[in-house]
C-alpha cells in the first residue's frame, strides 16, 4: 500500500465527518478543540501500540498478516456499509469536562474497530512509523473538524461527507481483502 493510500485509508477510517456528529458540543469551540486534540492524541498513541506489537501479537495467536488483512478488510468494508446505512452515529453519555476526550471522543469514536483494525495489519504490513504518519492525517483531520458548529446546514454536509468517506472505506476494505487474497 502506497503512502497515499495509506492515508486516505486513515481518513476513510476515522471518518472525521462522522465522527464529528458524535463529539460532544462543548462550551466553546476552543474547548471542543480541546477535548477532540487530546482524544486525537490517546488515539495516535493506541495506534503507535498497535502498530508496534502487530507482528508479535499476529505471531502468538498464529495469524499471519496476509489472513489478518482480510480480515481488517472485512471489518473495513462492514464498518462503511454501517456508514452508509447510519450516517450519524449513535448518541453516547460523555464525561464532563476534558474526560470527554476519553470517552466519547477517544473511545469509541476515534479508536472505533475499523481503526483498530487498520492499525495491526498496516503496522505489520506497512510498519509502525508508516502507520503513525497514517493514522496522523486521519486524526488530524477530525482535529480540524472539532470547531465546526453544528447546525442544520453543518449536519447535513457533515452527514454526507461521512456517507463518501463511508465508500471510500468500503473500497480501501475491498482492497485489503484483495490484497490478502493474493498474497497468500
Amino acid at each position: 500500500m502506497n503512502g497515499v493510500l495509506l492515508g486516505v485509508a486513515y481518513v476513510a477510517a476515522v471518518n472525521p465527518a462522522r465522527t464529528r456528529l458524535g463529539f460532544p458540543e462543548g462550551s466553546s469551540r476552543r474547548a471542543r478543540w480541546g477535548v477532540v486534540g487530546l482524544g486525537a492524541v490517546l488515539v495516535w498513541a493506541a495506534v503507535l501500540g498497535l502498530g508496534w506489537v502487530s507482528g508479535p501479537l499476529l505471531d502468538a495467536l498464529e495469524i499471519t498478516p496476509e489472513t489478518f488483512r482480510i480480515a481488517a478488510g472485512l471489518v473495513a468494508v462492514v464498518a462503511g456499509l454501517a456508514g452508509l446505512w447510519k450516517p450519524r452515529p449513535g448518541e453516547e453519555p460523555g464525561l464532563p469536562g476534558w474526560r470527554a476526550a476519553i470517552w466519547p471522543v477517544a473511545f469509541p469514536r476515534l479508536l472505533a474497530p475499523e481503526v483498530a483494525a487498520l492499525a495491526l495489519t498496516t503496522g505489520s504490513n506497512e510498519g509502525v512509523l508508516a502507520t503513525i504518519l497514517a493514522a496522523g492525517v486521519g486524526l488530524g483531520a477530525a482535529v480540524v473538524l472539532a470547531p465546526v458548529r453544528r447546525g442544520d446546514a453543518a449536519d447535513g454536509i457533515l452527514e454526507w461527507a461521512g456517507r463518501i468517506l463511508a465508500v471510500l472505506l468500503v473500497a480501501v476494505g475491498v482492497f485489503l481483502m484483495i490484497d490478502g487474497i493474493r498474497d497468500v
